[in-house]
């Protein structure tokens, strides 16, 4: 047995300062804290013990799934001791197969290390001396993960106790076991022990554990204490999990069978196998040979060897969860492995046993740990650096203290490591201070064992465990191709900070490799030849950890706006311009300063240049792609238009010459893009010498002066891109001059006065003469009068000349010869009798020297097309019809002066009809009935002529008649009276559509409304009534009604609709009536626990079948057949079961199902009579029975109640309970029977 005289620096409920116990640093812990056999030594005296740094720390300790909570403040510099004596019930994790809320949780606002301290109780076995002490290191965040396997001694069996100490009547024996805590909410762990476990679980059988609360705790223990045979030890069992755990081992009073007697407790926080290692360096302790020092291996991985060198060399090859024991016999062994491996150290001294498990060398340690001494007996520090680091430690200040000469090369190392074993007295290292041990060259592990062979051992390790390498080459991407560069921003952490970055099939631009933030130019290459994978990979002295990002192109747009184009500023017009664009959706046209696009979103299109475009002498077009394919950037391309300067052309002044002229000198001139150029003329002349010479001479030919005037056009050649350019010289030419009389050759012999014009060419005046008998009254102007006398007449004609005076061109005469002629004589056509709505055809003529002439009338209508025709019509107005009559005018045109002839003809009226009717509104398919309604003022109606607008026609006075179509048509009829005139009248005529009527029904189902819905139809205008007939007398008049039938079978449903303007149709349908399922449930268990899974068994019946939808009543649903579901609160619910079956039909049934809670008490009540918090209750439920006790601190049973309605109301034998703690016990049967036992304390305040 241990019997370590412990120098206790506990303050019971209180802190006190120690030194910085550095286990793991960190600001998050979880730990499942060992059960210890009260047969052994009690296990109420135990605490954590709790270092800061150089910052005052804010801690808070939690049971997250009990509800336990402190939060309190640790100094800097200190260790805070919270002992946890009171809530050891709570604490411990037990019993084994059960899911526990023993769990603890340690957070931090600032780094800490937690050190879990058994110290045992008080029960005197040797006067004086506490017994079964442990230290467990806590590894904060290095000690959680997903996959462990769990390493154990395999030499010694756990000692069979034969007397009870603690005096509950009970022998309780110690076991092996591990404990595993949820750090998550709904975690499931899977165990495969290596042997049977309490349970019922069987050696290398795997089997799960699902913890649905953070800080639920599974306990694995054997179920023997023969844990030195084969098959009996739980060493090599894995525990893998979906969720962060951790884990503890725990070897209860282990007994070393020649080590004299000792049976001592083991245990350690372990890690996952992603942090072990698989170089590892052991000091040996001080055990006696019985007891026999080993050090034990097991492997994560199968396949692995190990090589063991203390001075000689041991290789072992080793699967996953095996265990290799090697004895220690050599101040200093080397362990090497080709995979990770845990390695566990039983030493201590003489036959009093302590474990740790021992950190790797590889990728771990510390540059400084700081550590405290609790008691004077023997303390070494046992410690391992790198060759070289020996003589840069300092402890407290003093280099003296580590000498250099102390450490030894480590056999298997090839001289790498060096390791020491020092013993410190207290006058070096004094009891209750704290210590800092330094190297300031490199990282180094360091262990403490301190005990000794009659009173214990305490041994564990305070260095750094092997660390996680966190590697992060950055989230995949996605890169348009053309990107010149991307920003790589990589990160590791961990047991590394430093990297290198790599890129397979890349050609670019690595920067500055050993950045970890740096960047990548692309080449082209790049872009064609796949994704592109960026390595980011750790170095350091830690295993290299990779991390990949893997770069993938997606094409950008591309542009294309074609070439540069030049145009000459005469010769731009609309300028075509043609694109291309690849990798997106489309493309704009934009540039240009005012001019317009044809259409600036169609790649082909056309550019109409602005004034200020072609003033600039050039304008730049954009094509931007638009719509990219893989939302890429546009991408943009230009084209130039180019606008060069047109030819000038001068040809010269225009003149006027006379028609006699046959020569014109010209002196043209060509300048700009050209200076050559050609002249052409509107006329028959040429040019000499030469037509191509802007300096020539143009040869009249006569038929350039008879048009009068020619243009002579000098137009520039040689060009280019440019239209020519010209410039026009007219040349008027005069004729010798041109005089023409216009006067009539002939008028009439009654005038007084002969009206005289002429025409002379300009620049030229002239005089009338005459050799008649008359004179003229102004000779010298062009248009003037010649007064007849009689002699003219008589004669029958008279001579007169126009002469010109001499200009330019010889004086020129022209002479006329007029005759005087008889006037002309009208005749308007005989008297005509017309009916009173015909137009007057009217039938003139004219004699004599004149044929034309104008009618008009005595009365008020009008003539068409016109008066002037001498055959036209006549339109009476209602006055002439009323008059009776009309005299109308035929008056002769006034040709050659003559004085005009008039003749009248009279047109009688006749009355005539009024054509009228009626007609009835059909319906498509029934007969319209036409009545005649004409009238007459004269005689009587004599025939009628129908023409009904579809083609159809009658002569019947009131005919009926059948349209093809609904719809609008025009209806004529002409009615003729007996006096043979007639009368038209016409009227619109509407056929109405007759509406369509259907229906469809939704699922039939007997006992389930049927809805059905209108589908009727009617081609204009709407429906407006509705009538359902169900049989049986049952009718509906809505358009979608819904209807039950009661009994399966085939019913004809009739459906009538009428339109608003009364037009009938219907229809009917024989509709199948399906019968319904029976929906029907059983399920399991009932009641249920909150989040205990509950098993729904489909007991419906039916035709197919195929849909099941359950409603939980709690939020939740399903639509399995047969689901599970679990319920995260108590209560009763409504279950709801719908299935459907493969007609569509549905049945629905609701069951209760109650949610039992589980048994929880309050930390604290008050009990003062204000009606709240009064009584100190069980509360959950519902319960089947309980048991409930409350004990003061004296241990004396208060109050006791089996009634779990009733609670303590805070009294004791009838008077109110001193306040203060109390201790409280319940066991409670739930109604399924599972029964609950707890303790806990509750304060009573007032």
């Amino acid at each position: 047995m241990k019997r370590l005289k412990y120098i206790t620096l506990l303050f019971m409920l209180g802190q006190m300062t120690l030194s910085n116990v550095q286990a793991q640093i960190d600001t998050v812990f979880w730990f499942a804290a060992p059960w210890v056999s009260p047969d052994h030594d009690g296990n109420t005296q135990l605490a954590f013990r709790i270092s800061s740094f150089a910052t005052p720390s804010t801690v808070r300790l939690q049971l997250p799934s009990q509800g336990y909570d402190t939060t309190f403040i640790v100094p800097a510099n200190t260790v805070s001791s919270i002992p946890l004596n009171h809530i050891v019930d709570d604490l411990e994790s037990q019993p084994a197969d059960a899911v526990l809320t023993s769990g603890i949780k340690i957070t931090s606002d600032e780094l800490i290390t937690v050190v879990y301290d058994f110290i045992s109780d008080l029960i005197v076995i040797t006067p004086g001396t506490p017994n079964n002490p442990e230290t467990y290191s806590l590894k904060g965040q290095n000690g959680m993960g997903n996959e462990f396997v769990v390493p154990f001694q395999t030499l010694w069996n756990n000692k069979t106790l034969t007397t009870d100490r603690n005096g509950d009547g009970t022998i309780t024996q110690p076991y092996q076991f591990f404990s595993v805590v949820a750090t998550e909410d709904n975690t499931t762990i899977y165990i495969t022990p290596r042997c049977n476990v309490v349970g019922g679980h069987l050696a290398n059988v795997t089997y799960s554990v699902f913890l649905p609360v953070a800080g639920n705790v599974y306990t694995c223990q054997n179920i023997t204490q023969l844990t030195s045979n084969a098959g009996n030890t739980l060493s090599g069992s894995i525990v893998v999990s979906d969720k962060p755990v951790s884990v503890t081992i725990n070897d209860d009073s282990v007994n070393p069978a020649g080590g004299g007697g000792c049976f001592d407790l083991m245990g350690d926080q372990i890690v996952p196998t992603d942090v072990i290692g698989n170089e590892y360096i052991i000091n040996r302790g001080f055990l006696n040979p019985g007891s026999n020092e080993s050090i034990f291996i097991i492997p994560s991985e199968n396949f692995t060897t190990i090589t063991i060198d203390d001075g000689g060399v041991t290789t072992q090859l080793m699967n996953q969860g095996s265990t290799f024991q090697y004895s220690i016999t050599q101040p200093l062994t080397s362990v090497n492995a080709d995979k990770p491996v845990y390695v566990v150290h039983m030493s201590g001294y003489g036959c009093e046993l302590g474990l740790a498990i021992i950190p790797p060398t590889n990728c771990a340690g510390s540059d400084e740990v700081a550590f405290g001494r609790n008691n004077a007996q023997s303390f070494l520090l046992n410690i391992l650096c790198r060759d070289g680091d020996e003589a840069n430690f300092q402890l407290n200040g003093s280099a003296a203290l580590v000498p250099a000469a102390s450490f030894n090369i480590v056999p298997g190392t090839g001289g790498l490591w060096r390791g020491a074993q020092i013993n410190y007295p207290t006058a070096n290292i004094a009891v209750g201070t704290q210590n800092l041990i330094t190297n300031s060259s490199g990282l180094f592990s360091l262990g403490i064992i301190n005990g000794g062979a009659t009173t214990g051992c305490l041994y564990h390790y305070m260095s750094s465990f092997n660390r996680k390498v966190i590697t992060d080459a950055g989230t995949d991407t996605t890169l348009c191709n053309g990107v010149a560069t991307i920003d790589l921003i990589g990160s590791v952490a961990g047991g590394a900070s430093t990297g290198l970055w790599t890129v397979e099939n890349g050609t670019g631009t690595l920067n500055n490799p050993t950045n970890l933030v740096t960047t990548y130019d692309f080449s082209p290459g790049d872009y064609t030849q796949g994704p592109l994978t960026f390595i980011l990979e750790s170095t350091g002295n830690c295993d290299p950890v990779r991390d990949t990002m893997i770069v993938t192109f997606i094409q950008s747009p591309e542009a294309e706006a074609g070439s540069d184009n030049s145009y000459c500023k005469n010769n731009v017009g609309i300028v075509p311009i043609t694109g291309n664009v690849t990798y997106a959706a489309g493309a704009n046209w934009t540039g240009g300063s005012g001019g317009a696009f044809g259409n600036p979103g169609n790649l082909s299109t056309t550019y109409t240049p602005s004034p200020t475009d072609i003033a600039n002498d050039s304008v730049i077009l954009y094509l931007t792609s638009a719509g990219s394919f893989f939302s890429c950037p546009d991408h943009v391309d230009s084209i130039i238009v180019h606008f060069t300067e047109a030819p000038s052309v001068f040809a010269g002044s225009s003149v006027v010459v006379c028609a006699t002229e046959n020569l014109i000198n010209l002196n043209g001139s060509i300048s700009g893009a050209t200076t050559t150029g050609i002249w052409t003329t509107s006329g028959s002349g040429n040019y000499s010498p030469s037509a191509t010479d802007p300096i020539t001479d143009y040869n009249v030919s006569s038929a350039d002066t008879v048009v009068g005037s020619i243009i002579l056009t000098l137009t520039s050649t040689n060009n280019g891109n440019c239209l020519a350019e010209q410039d026009d010289i007219l040349i008027n030419f005069q004729s010798a001059p041109d005089i023409a009389i216009t006067a009539s050759d002939s008028v009439c012999a009654n005038l007084n006065l002969l009206d005289l014009s002429g025409t002379v060419s300009s620049g030229y005046t002239s005089t009338w003469t005459t050799t008649g008998f008359g004179s003229v009254v102004a000779p010298n102007s062009l248009n003037t009068q010649y007064t007849i006398t009689t002699p003219d007449t008589t004669a029958g004609f008279v001579d007169v000349y126009l002469s010109t005076t001499a200009g330019i061109c010889p004086a020129n005469q022209d002479s006329l010869r007029i005759f005087f002629i008889d006037p002309p004589r009208a005749l308007a056509g005989n008297d005509q009798d017309f009916c009173s709505n015909e137009v007057v055809q009217l039938n003139g003529s004219v004699t004599g020297v004149n044929t034309t002439g104008t009618w008009s009338t005595m009365g008020t209508g009008t003539f068409s097309p016109s008066a002037n025709f001498l055959v036209t019509n006549y339109i009476p107005s209602p006055l002439d019809i009323t008059n009776g009559s009309v005299n109308l005018i035929l008056t002769t045109s006034s040709s050659f002066g003559c004085v005009p002839d008039i003749d009248i003809v009279t047109i009688n009226f006749l009355a005539s009809p009024v054509a009228d009717f009626s007609v009835t509104t059909a319906c498509f398919g029934d007969n319209s009935v036409f009545t005649d309604l004409s009238t007459t003022s004269t005689g009587t109606m004599a025939t009628w002529d129908w023409q009904f607008g579809d083609t159809g026609t009658s002569i019947a006075q009131d005919p009926l008649h059948l349209y093809s179509a609904s719809g609008s048509y025009i209806a004529e009829l002409i009615a003729t009276g007996s006096n043979g005139c007639s009368d038209t009248v016409s009227y619109p005529i509407t056929v109405n559509p007759v509406p369509i009527a259907d229906f469809t029904p939704t699922v039939a189902c007997e006992n389930t409304p049927i809805t059905f819905n209108d589908l009727s139809f009617i081609s204009s205008g709407s429906v407006n009534t509705w009538l359902y007939d169900f049989g049986g007398g049952n009718t509906e008049n809505v358009p979608n009604p819904t209807y039950v039938f009661t009994t399966s079978g085939s019913y004809p449903i009739t459906l009538t609709v009428t339109s608003a303007l009364g037009c009938v149709d219907d229809t009917t349908m024989d509709l199948f009536i399906y019968g319904a399922p029976n929906a029907d449930f059983t399920f399991t268990p009932n009641p249920a626990l909150v989040l205990e899974n509950v098993i729904f068994t489909d007991q419906s019946t039916g035709n197919g079948l195929n849909s099941w939808l359950w409603d939980y009543g709690d939020g939740e649903g399903d639509n399995v057949q047969n689901p599970i579901h679990g319920f995260s609160d108590g209560g009763d619910y409504e279950i709801i079961l719908i299935v459907t079956d493969e007609n569509g039909c549905e049945d629905t049934v609701t069951k209760i199902i109650a949610i039992a809670l589980p048994p929880v008490l309050p930390s604290g009540f008050t009990p003062n009579g204000d009606g709240e918090n009064d009584v100190h209750i069980i509360r959950g439920g519902p319960f089947k029975s309980v048991n409930y006790k409350v004990y003061n601190n004296w241990g004396e049973l208060v109050y006791e109640t089996d009634d779990a309605l009733i609670g303590w109301d805070g009294t004791f034998k009838g008077e109110p309970a001193p306040l203060g703690v109390y201790t409280w016990t319940f066991v409670v049967t739930l109604a399924n029977d599972k029964i609950i036992k707890q303790s806990g304390d509750v304060t009573l305040i007032r």
